[in-house]
């Protein structure tokens, strides 16, 4: 009687598997991306809840005023500096509600808007996500992110990095329903 090769068998077991992984793990990301792909489109339509602690009061959505949205840290340096720009150029932001919204504990928070300038003014306010659920509120997102929502609550600008003010600026007051392209 001859022995069965157990070789092909083994080999057959091993495709099988390392194939499961794969359509697994390939299955996994396309849901991950369709799931941020959706959060990014709901948070598009209209300012989200934000379900962050606020560092002081204020009512989210602002009526009738536009609004930007700073997802920062306070190590971050690009973060800083735009803090420091945005500080510089305060009046031209008028009414609009600016929020920040940081991962950090609220100490460092509170410090970070302290040391920009920017603590304890009317329409600058801070929010702590320690609960860390931004990325299932606005999608993925690298700090600094801004987002920019008109006075109808609009998304109008999406930036991801550091933007200077005059770019801020641009796309406050804009109505993102006309001049497409």
């Amino acid at each position: 009687m001859s022995k069965l090769n157990p070789r092909p068998l083994i080999l057959l077991l091993a495709v099988t598997l390392i194939s499961g992984i794969i359509f697994t793990l390939l299955r996994k990301t396309l849901t991950a991306q369709a799931q941020r792909s959706k959060i990014e489109a709901q948070s598009a339509q209209r300012p989200p809840k934000l379900p962050f602690a606020a560092l002081g009061s204020f009512q989210y959505p602002p009526n009738d005023q536009a609004s930007v949205i700073f997802f920062f840290h306070p190590e971050c340096e690009h973060c800083s500096y735009e803090a420091v720009a945005i500080q510089k150029e305060l009046t031209a932001f008028g009414q609009a509600q600016l929020i920040w919204i940081s991962t950090a504990d609220t100490a460092s928070v509170r410090q970070f808007a302290q040391d920009q300038k920017l603590a304890g003014l009317p329409n600058v306010h801070w929010m702590s996500d320690t609960a860390r659920v931004f990325d299932q509120v606005f999608g993925a997102s690298s700090v600094p992110s801004v987002w920019i929502y008109n006075a109808q609550g609009q998304l109008t600008k999406h930036y991801k990095g550091e933007t200077k003010p005059a770019a801020l600026l641009k796309y406050l007051n804009h109505d993102p329903t006309k001049n497409r392209h």
